[in-house]
């Protein structure tokens, strides 16, 4: 009876070896082009994490004179731009994490626990290529949702920066410049600062949408994200001071008119990729 067991784990250990072998094959067969699609996905994801905590810090920077009594020194106007520069490395960061938190996936696929019946089980089971599109898939939710949000809430300040550069830049050194558009930067908290949040949450359900949406209602052009959030946006900037001042809702319909375009972009960019999976 002991030696029967004996060459059955001798047996399961042999079909273990060829299973390794067989994974291995199939991890070398699996596209380039998933490897690459994940890489870029995770990479946007944390990208657009570090550009909505960038977004936090330019609030508290900006919060901080008034409330804590320092200089107004364009420490504001300093973070709003280290907070692109950041996004961006974070993005070059996270591919190169994206590669390892692969490989570190379809490791745990053969990860021997010492039971070479239960080991053998989870070989036959592994299928590398498939696990890649999941964690694909389940990647494509937060890599729209993150960076739009990130985008939609720095680039409003950011394109005013330049607005502000190009009409008064001429006439400023540099310091000046940073600590006067500072004081833009708290105004525009005050009046349109829930507008900010306001199409952060908009980018969100987006990219719950664009997830949720099949491949062919994508082609069609649904969901359309980008119109309604300029109109939410419109309607939110008429509080506190919009109702008796149209400023602040002219602004953001401005502004809107060149940034919220990112809603359609982030729906065919994950267009693009669908169809490159399903290719």
């Amino acid at each position: 009876m002991r030696a029967t067991y004996r060459n059955d784990e001798d047996v399961a250990r042999l079909h273990i070896e060829s299973l390794l072998a067989r994974h291995r094959h199939q991890v070398d067969a699996i596209p380039e082009h998933l490897r690459r699609l994940y890489a870029r996905r995770a990479a946007r994801s944390l990208a657009g994490q570090v550009a909505l905590g960038g977004a936090v810090l330019v609030a508290m920077a900006a919060a901080a004179p008034p409330l804590l009594g320092v200089l107004d020194d364009g420490a504001a106007t300093i973070t709003l731009l280290a907070a692109w520069a950041t996004s961006a490395l974070a993005y070059v960061v996270g591919r190169e994490l994206a590669d390892g938190r692969l490989r570190r996936a379809l490791s745990r696929e053969i990860q021997q626990s010492g039971d070479v019946h239960a080991d053998r089980a989870r070989l036959e089971a592994a299928a590398p290529e498939a696990c890649v599109r999941g964690m694909i898939d389940a990647e494509e939710r937060r890599s729209v949702a993150l960076p739009l949000a990130g985008a939609v809430v720095l680039a409003p300040l950011t394109l005013h920066f330049a607005i502000y550069c190009c009409l008064g830049g001429w006439f400023s050194t540099w310091s000046e410049l940073i600590e006067d558009f500072d004081k833009w930067v708290r105004l525009s908290l005050v009046l349109v600062g829930h507008v900010h949040a306001v199409v952060a949450y908009l980018a969100f359900r987006h990219a719950r949408e664009i997830h949720a949406a099949s491949t062919p209602d994508l082609a069609a052009g649904a969901p359309r994200g980008a119109v309604r959030a300029l109109g939410y946006a419109a309607l939110a900037s008429l509080l506190p001071g919009g109702i008796l001042y149209l400023i602040p809702p002219l602004i953001v319909l401005a502004t809107g008119a060149v940034i919220l375009p990112a809603f359609a972009l982030a729906r065919r960019r994950a267009l693009a990729e669908r169809q490159l999976i399903e290719g």
